[in-house]
């Protein structure tokens, strides 16, 4: 009988541990300064980056195009500027809170319509539908921000650098949170939802060849079955969360009106539901979604 394998921990190279440290020292710098003038800071580095990444801004035009058919070519322009301006303060501001414990997060953050969470049963569990948006990092300290007794944990991919992923992870749960590996905690974070816990899934991004291709804007792109399956197979409500700017600096987490699918749906048919929500969400809130991956992973000349 050949025995089990185990996967050895993968040792850091000289240039994980370079990166580990500058990841450090940036924090330490941006987490010594408001969080208002970082924001403020990176949407200066993006309005300065724009004109200079021409591949990414030509990612940028296309997926917003995508999202708002209905717009000029000018007024994509514009939105575009606002994405990128966004998008380096988000990140910015994601390393100056990222340490931070959740007492010094809730006068940078609003909370709306707890109503949606609130009542929840304790016993039962449901599906956060997130999003990469806004200052994502501040969902990780959900848990002892919002009233509810659940737990709160969500699914996370693993970084490619063990130093920084160990750092992360262990920042993310310093407030309670329960991370679960994509690759190897799907049984765990299943128990945990069984238990009532309540199971953040980031769906707005390329899923590969794990995700199946759905129509999102009226293009097939891969998206994640993954709340789509938990919701049916364990009866949860799903319950999509945005996390917008109001001010430099400042968040609003807004916690939506829950979706409920129905058991006689297959995961196609649910996943293609929960597309709606999404769609509904992206549009909403396109300033602060990051647009700045290939979401639909099409050929096309570069725009200027």
């Amino acid at each position: 009988m050949t025995p089990h394998k185990t996967t050895a921990p993968q040792k850091p190279t000289l240039s994980d541990r370079l990166a580990y440290l500058a990841l450090i020292i940036i924090e330490k710098v941006l987490g010594a300064l408001p969080c208002s003038f970082v924001w403020k800071l990176g949407a200066l580095l993006g309005a300065a980056a724009y004109p200079l990444s021409g591949k990414r801004r030509a990612i940028v035009h296309h997926n917003l195009s995508m999202v708002h058919p209905e717009a000029t070519a000018q007024e994509i322009s514009q939105l575009s500027k606002s994405v990128f301006r966004s998008s380096y303060a988000n990140l910015l501001c994601a390393l100056n809170t990222s340490g931070r414990p959740h007492r010094n997060i809730e006068h940078i953050l609003t909370l709306a319509d707890l109503h949606n969470i609130e009542n929840i049963p304790k016993e039962q569990g449901a599906i956060l539908l997130l999003f990469h948006m806004g200052n994502w990092e501040i969902l990780t300290k959900m848990h002892e921000l919002i009233p509810n007794e659940n737990p709160v944990g969500g699914m996370y991919r693993p970084l490619k650098n063990p130093l920084i992923d160990e750092h992360v992870k262990k920042q993310r749960e310093s407030g309670g949170s329960q991370l679960f590996s994509r690759k190897r905690g799907l049984i765990m974070a299943q128990k945990f939802l069984k238990k009532g816990g309540f199971l953040g899934i980031l769906c707005d991004q390329w899923a590969g060849g794990a995700g199946t291709m759905t129509k999102l804007f009226g293009k097939e792109s891969s998206i994640t079955p993954l709340p789509a399956i938990l919701a049916l197979k364990h009866q949860c409500p799903v319950i999509p969360v945005s996390l917008s700017t109001i001010s430099p600096g400042h968040w609003e987490m807004r916690f939506h009106e829950a979706v409920h699918l129905s058991p006689d749906l297959d995961k196609i048919s649910a996943t293609e539901e929960l597309v709606k929500t999404m769609e509904k969400m992206m549009r909403t809130y396109s300033k602060d979604i990051f647009w700045m991956h290939d979401r639909w992973k099409i050929k096309r000349r570069e725009r200027t």
